[in-house]
């Protein structure tokens, strides 16, 4: 059980994977959410394109900014 309630289903498009961190895109409807995780993490999971995946989403900010 998660103590978080935004969850947003979604289809992985795309599995970016660096040195430390991937980033995860899922395609969520008429959006996109973007996860960066750390590389082990996504090994663990087996992520990879067109797999089904939950996005959790808890913080306490979330910040955007234009000039």
């Amino acid at each position: 059980m998660l103590s978080a309630r935004n969850r947003l289903d979604g289809e992985v498009v795309a599995v970016e994977t660096g040195d430390v961190t991937a980033e995860v895109i899922l395609d969520v409807g008429d959006d996109e959410v973007a996860a960066v995780i750390t590389r082990e993490s996504a090994e663990n999971l087996e992520i990879e394109e067109g797999m089904e995946l939950t996005a959790v989403v808890k913080a306490t900010d979330v910040m955007v900014r234009s000039d």
